[in-house]
């Protein structure tokens, strides 16, 4: 009896979450960080739209651009933490309610940017790559018309196509690894674990690619469904700009769930 009651104890709401309709779960918890501070989510929305916006300016848009994945990941680090640390759904609430843009900014910001840079330089690493690639088979040279260019795109892209997809496979436990970080080079170092033997033995799990696989088609069925919605709301409208705030904020939406499915997945490979 006293070993069941400990057991018990040690239950966490990420726990409970997985037990029933995970993928729900998933959605739904997410959603309530979105619904249950508004000021916390209209300032981040806010902040988040003005970012992408100035992100189009020629002359700032690299700063913004930066700025802006910065910001989104400070954010989904905090929602993270807040929902794999929750004790139960009481707890949950009560951080969410608690949550503040400036505390985020102060206790995150190194960490995201880290996790940034490190992105930056693995996207870098794989074109280089690719390049070199592409340069050493003589796919690409100088004189190339633009059959050479379709038929280089259709050569390297599918092999790119490939590993892309097998690396967004095991991105949620390298975006958990990233959420868990503490500083600016755990934040950097986590990007890595792509690369980590053990990440990858633990995306084998029959429960991984189960929650994973249908957390993942859940959601291209609801981003295209969302997506066609919004352009023909913005071709009615006549306003690109009106639809480009839209899709700015479908994407905030989907960071934080996002977020709430990294920290899921992370778990199942754990208990």
């Amino acid at each position: 009896m006293h070993e069941n009651t400990t057991q018990n104890s040690d239950i966490r709401l990420i726990d409970e979450a997985l037990t029933s309709e995970p993928i729900k779960n998933t959605f739904r918890l997410g959603w309530e960080f979105i619904i249950l501070n508004q000021k916390f989510t209209l300032t981040a929305m806010i902040i988040f739209v003005v970012l992408n916006l100035f992100g189009m300016i020629p002359i700032a848009s690299l700063i913004f651009m930066v700025l802006s994945a910065v910001f989104g990941l400070a954010i989904q680090i905090h929602v993270g933490k807040t929902f794999y640390e929750s004790q139960d759904i009481k707890s949950y609430i009560h951080e969410i309610k608690d949550s503040r843009i400036d505390k985020i900014l102060t206790q995150h910001i190194a960490t995201a940017f880290g996790a940034y840079m490190g992105w930056v330089i693995l996207i870098l690493f794989f074109l280089i790559l690719f390049g070199f690639i592409g340069g050493s088979m003589g796919i690409i040279n100088e004189h190339m018309s633009e059959t050479d260019v379709f038929n280089v795109l259709f050569a390297l892209g599918l092999p790119l196509l490939l590993i892309v997809l097998v690396f967004s496979y095991v991105q949620p436990l390298v975006q958990a690894n990233i959420m868990m970080a503490k500083s600016f080079q755990e934040g950097f170092k986590a990007v890595f674990t792509l690369f980590s033997a053990d990440v990858w033995r633990s995306s084998f799990h029959s429960s991984y690619f189960k929650y994973v696989a249908g957390f993942g088609l859940v959601s291209i069925g609801l981003l295209f469904i969302v997506a066609f919605i919004l352009g023909i709301v913005t071709n009615l409208i006549g306003l690109a700009i009106v639809g480009n705030m839209l899709m700015v904020i479908l994407m905030y939406i989907f960071m934080l769930i996002m977020a709430v499915g990294s920290m899921m997945a992370k778990r199942v490979v754990e208990v």
